[in-house]
């Protein structure tokens, strides 16, 4: 497929090249930061910088959106595309009808939306193998899904069909074992760096106890009761925590285990 892309941040840097190397082709990238595009540009076959969120006159068929969803009210109202072109916004949880509704108001437009939302922490700087990656697919026709899933397929043997609603519950899923368990491994290094430790210390005992999480073994409630703190404990703990934010955290955190 011939393929444009509006934005050229952390996403558009690992899927353009991944689809044009399953035989796609990018046309165009803009950005609001011209210089931006022209780095990715460089990085791809015969792909060209375009300056203007016109794109009638593209030759592509699809369009991926990868921008942060606050911009979508400033960029899907100036979007023009070709006839009969596909849109695929790179979306977490924002609702396929409110993008819809943004994008053509009247219900004017010969242009079908899609949702390409891929389960992973993107870097620009870090090459990425794809092949496993989750991707959730939303789509208004089944025309559109049939798009989606071919270029999906392009990239990774592991693909869902999702709704809005069940895209919402996915992306806190994935807030909550990822950027939140995330925040608490800073808390974790921060107190090991106190000491003159590296964090690398407890590689191990998370490495395991992820493991075993996915792995399906469960601990029974004794174990993981005996691995609470006690009372004292408890307020030692407090007192080694420096915000008020995260010594809420960890209380409620205690009790959520405990009613458990």
């Amino acid at each position: 497929m011939k393929i444009s892309f509006i934005g050229a941040g952390n996403v558009a840097w690992n899927l353009a090249p991944a689809l044009e190397n399953a035989g796609n082709s990018v046309q165009e990238v803009f950005s609001r930061n011209p210089a931006k595009a022209k780095d990715l540009v460089s990085y791809l076959y015969n792909a060209k910088v375009q300056e203007y969120l016109d794109f009638s006159d593209s030759s592509a068929t699809v369009f991926f959106v990868c921008i942060p969803e606050g911009s979508y009210a400033q960029v899907l109202p100036e979007l023009l595309l070709p006839k009969y072109a596909t849109l695929v916004l790179v979306s977490t949880s924002f609702p396929l009808i409110d993008a819809a509704n943004l994008y053509d108001p009247n219900r004017e437009s010969t242009n079908q939306i899609g949702i390409f939302y891929p389960l992973h922490f993107f870097q620009k700087e870090k090459k990425i193998n794809l092949t496993n990656m989750p991707i959730c697919l939303e789509s208004n026709s089944e025309e559109t899904k049939g798009i989606l899933i071919q270029l999906a397929k392009d990239i990774t043997d592991f693909m869902y069909t999702v709704n809005s609603e069940e895209r919402k519950k996915i992306h806190l899923a994935s807030l909550m074992a990822g950027l939140f368990t995330r925040q608490l491994l800073d808390q974790a290094k921060e107190l090991l760096n106190d000491i003159e430790l590296d964090v690398n210390l407890i590689q191990p005992l998370v490495s395991n106890q992820i493991q075993a999480y996915f792995a399906g073994q469960k601990t029974d409630k004794d174990s993981e009761h005996a691995q609470l703190p006690n009372t004292r404990q408890t307020f030692d703990h407090l007192d080694m925590i420096k915000t008020d934010e995260m010594q809420e955290v960890y209380k409620n955190l205690i009790k959520s285990i405990k009613r458990k």
